[in-house]
């Protein structure tokens, strides 16, 4: 048994590796921006001292203890966002699970929204926000955003905006779209 295991393995993990960190090569770049909040800063923001009467902050509490990490990546950089670009259609190429959910193209922003399902319609284990265009002030820009967890997508912006994630605001209207 031990000889079928190890085997299938050593084949299984690195497909599992490479979907969590598909992204992560450009961390290490220097015209790249980047956040990410692993899951025990989730643990550790779980055990802040709420008021357990406070409705809007047990909401809070519940969304941040069901997700496992967000990731930000951001670039001015135009063959930085070139090569960003390729992996993000490489990576939503190579995943039949992530559907399209949304499209906004705003002020010269392209901004899409991605999803794998979750338990319900409401409720997704990965999203992945892609954003490319130009600011208001004029230069290009582009941003890739993943989260993963139990997400709620009624309530995820929340989240974005307390944290000050890059192109969160966007996140609004995903919301909005799902309350409406």
């Amino acid at each position: 048994m031990k000889k079928f295991i190890t085997p299938l393995l050593l084949i299984v993990a690195p497909l599992l590796m490479s979907a969590q960190n598909v992204f992560d090569k450009f961390e290490d770049e220097n015209d790249v921006t980047s956040v990410v909040v692993t899951s025990e800063m989730f643990k550790l923001l779980s055990k802040m001292d709420l008021s357990s009467d406070d409705p809007e902050a047990q909401e809070y509490l519940n969304l941040i203890n069901n997700l496992n990490e967000i990731k930000v990546f951001t670039t001015e950089n135009v063959e930085v966002a070139s090569r960003m670009n390729a992996t993000v259609s490489n990576y939503l190429s190579s995943s039949s699970k992530l559907v399209e959910l949304m499209r906004v193209k705003d002020k010269g922003q392209n901004i899409k929204f991605y999803v794998k399902k979750g338990a319900d319609e409401n409720h997704v284990s990965e999203l992945l926000m892609h954003l490319t265009g130009t600011t208001e002030d004029g230069s290009t820009q582009t941003v890739i955003m993943s989260i993963t967890g139990n997400i709620d997508l009624k309530k995820i912006s929340k989240l974005t905006k307390d944290l000050d994630v890059p192109g969160g605001e966007n996140l609004k209207k995903l919301e909005d779209k799902k309350t409406n």
